[in-house]
């Protein structure tokens, strides 16, 4: 797994690279619904996500991660320019968020899902836990499936620190 080194608030602080995957098909969006482990955060909806490993780019760990996840193979992807920066587990970890295109909705879950559903996009929007403004979500994806970018600049949020 990649690892930086930066500097936050005057200390050297080890980060881990992560990747979040929205899949899309045919207009519909794919929500997974994690397995009622602590290793996975707990029972909820959410998406594809992973570490980016060694010798890898951040598109090459999101097809990667799809695979493993899903069994779906990705068409296209699309950098949304938008993260975040969180501790999970003892770790620093900062994520950059992708949309991916697949070309077939035949899912092969992995050890981590139970359930999985297509969804419409404001279906999809309510089911999945996210921690941020849902409304934003919303104007980020519909842009991005048009392939237009909603941030022109990587837009990272910080949510280390909030309870």
């Amino acid at each position: 797994m990649i690892k930086d080194i930066i500097e936050y608030e005057g200390k050297k602080v080890e980060i881990r690279k992560k990747i979040l995957a929205f899949i899309t098909f045919n207009g519909k969006f794919l929500a997974l619904r994690n397995k009622s482990s602590p290793e996975h955060g707990g029972h909820f909806w959410f998406v594809v996500t992973g570490y980016v490993e060694k010798q890898e780019s951040d598109e090459e760990a999101v097809m990667r991660e799809i695979l493993e996840e899903t069994g779906l193979k990705t068409a296209k992807i699309i950098d949304l320019h938008w993260g975040s920066v969180y501790n999970w587990k003892n770790e620093v970890c900062e994520e950059h968020n992708f949309l991916a295109f697949v070309d077939e909705q035949k899912i092969i879950r992995n050890e981590e899902h139970d359930a999985f559903g297509w969804l419409s996009l404001d279906d999809f929007v309510k089911t999945i836990r996210w921690d941020d403004d849902k409304i934003i979500l919303i104007k980020v994806l519909e842009k991005a499936i048009k392939y237009e970018h909603h941030f022109t600049k990587r837009k990272i949020i910080d949510y280390r620190g909030r309870s």
